[in-house]
């Protein structure tokens, strides 16, 4: 199966998180970019729409989780957004039927399940885009 790599902005306050996420997901023969808070992200997004996916960490620092979702979908639609999450599964849902997001884990989290997670928003991504 040839694979296409893609760009993941990885945005997670906790260093050592941050870098395993990075070191998964250039396993997985894709491009992480690894940013510790959402202004670092949007400024790296606004200027560089190729980005296909955004590894979020629901408690990242410097801006609120739902501002920082909306900012990042009035630059990109396509942007497909994965959420390490620490809530409980009715706010998950409320969220997803929201379409705030199209990926989740629980922290803490197996990794096969991030990798499983992580293709599915590539897809979603990747389907999105065909259709352009």
């Amino acid at each position: 199966m040839n694979i296409q790599p893609h760009k993941i902005l990885v945005v997670i306050p906790d260093k050592r998180l941050r870098e395993l996420i990075g070191e998964v997901i250039t396993l997985l023969k894709h491009q992480p970019i690894l940013l510790s808070n959402g202004n670092q992200a949007i400024s790296e997004f606004s200027n560089d729409k190729s980005i296909a996916v955004v590894v979020i960490d629901w408690e990242m620092t410097m801006k609120p989780f739902p501002d920082f979702v909306k900012e990042m979908s009035s630059i990109s639609s396509y942007l497909g957004k994965f959420v390490l999450a620490d809530m409980n599964d009715g706010e998950i849902r409320k969220h997803i039927e929201a379409g705030n997001f199209c990926c989740y884990t629980q922290k803490p989290f197996q990794l096969e399940k991030f990798e499983k997670g992580l293709l599915g928003c590539i897809n979603e991504y990747e389907l999105a885009i065909k259709e352009l």
